[in-house]
């Protein structure tokens, strides 16, 4: 349970309570006996969470009395009934009566710091003509490339693409909403279920994907190939059969973009005869979570040049869906 409320106060509602099990061997046994105890931190004040082994008649009434035996021996002031599941009218009664809670999936209630969070309202399905954020296009592309990422949980597929828990939480509702995927759950983990492969889910969501570039600025500096891989021009002469471009085209996050001007002293507007020069995109998504070899993944790549005015980079760029077989 301590697991499955650490998950639910981050997911809806951005804040990290830090839950590890407690037991004191100071605290009266009958209270070690009843309860299971979990302490975190609540906007950076001790919490402590509080769940029944049984619960029986009259038990709600019987916490308040060892709530403030657990105050009185720890000197924690947050203690909170952790429930997991809660009927709507016991749900008023606890509010009625002051008795701070926390539901997974309902709500989370804490007279003392007024908190009386609720999870928020179902998220709207997409409309047709809507493109996808950054998070959904690149989980849906690294599928698409022939990753195995169903069954993965949000923390898992998070790390895997270097974003907030929040942000993964809403690419999977997108995807359900669009029947994408399925609700998926291991006990009171959400995990992702795609339910459309390959040329399906391909044929799904062409249609939403987009460009990742931002800008492309023109630079002088050095640029590593693990900070920034081969994009444009230079990778799809990588792939296909164009010719290099007279200068590398690069790709960074446009996240990082101030950082790593900083750091690797890019300067821009320099001559067009310059060694170190380069045409350098900012992505909405970190181009490094696709690339292969120092060069970005092909599907990305064909969405960022398949509009291009250039009829030989447009053709080159359709190329790049061949292996596929779409």
């Amino acid at each position: 349970m301590g697991e499955a409320a650490e998950a639910y106060v981050y997911h809806a509602f951005g804040m990290r309570l830090g839950l590890t099990p407690f037991a004191d061997p100071g605290l009266p046994h009958f209270l070690l006996d009843r309860y299971r105890l979990w302490k975190g931190q609540l906007n950076g004040e001790p919490v402590l969470l509080v769940a029944m082994r049984s619960q029986g008649q009259g038990a709600t009434t019987e916490f308040i009395k060892h709530r403030d035996l657990l105050r009185r021996h720890l000197g924690i002031r947050l203690v909170l009934l952790l429930l997991a599941s809660v009927p709507a009218a016991i749900r008023r009664q606890m509010v009625e009566r002051q008795i701070g809670f926390l539901a997974p999936g309902a709500q989370l209630y804490v007279p003392e710091a007024l908190l009386d969070l609720r999870e928020r309202a179902p998220t709207r399905a997409p409309t047709a003509n809507e493109q996808f954020g950054p998070t959904t296009q690149v989980l849906i592309l690294a599928s698409l490339l022939g990753e195995h990422l169903n069954g993965a949980n949000l923390t898992k597929l998070a790390e895997r693409f270097q974003v907030a828990i929040m942000s993964m939480s809403r690419t999977l509702d997108e995807l359900e909403a669009l029947r994408i995927a399925k609700p998926h759950h291991v006990g009171r983990q959400r995990r992702l279920q795609l339910i459309v492969r390959d040329r399906e889910l391909w044929q799904a969501v062409k249609g939403r994907l987009q460009s990742p570039v931002r800008k492309v600025r023109t630079v002088r500096g050095n640029l590593p190939d693990y900070v920034a891989p081969l994009a444009g021009e230079s990778a799809l002469a990588h792939y296909t059969m164009l010719g290099e471009p007279r200068f590398p085209h690069r790709a960074i996050p446009a996240a990082r973009w101030k950082h790593l001007q900083q750091t690797l002293e890019l300067r821009t507007g320099f001559a067009f005869d310059d060694d170190d020069r380069a045409e350098l995109e900012t992505w909405s998504y970190d181009p490094r979570a696709l690339a292969r070899d120092a060069v970005v993944d092909r599907l990305s790549l064909h969405l960022s040049l398949r509009n291009d005015p250039d009829e030989r980079v447009a053709q080159a760029a359709q190329q790049l869906l061949e292996p596929f077989g779409w």
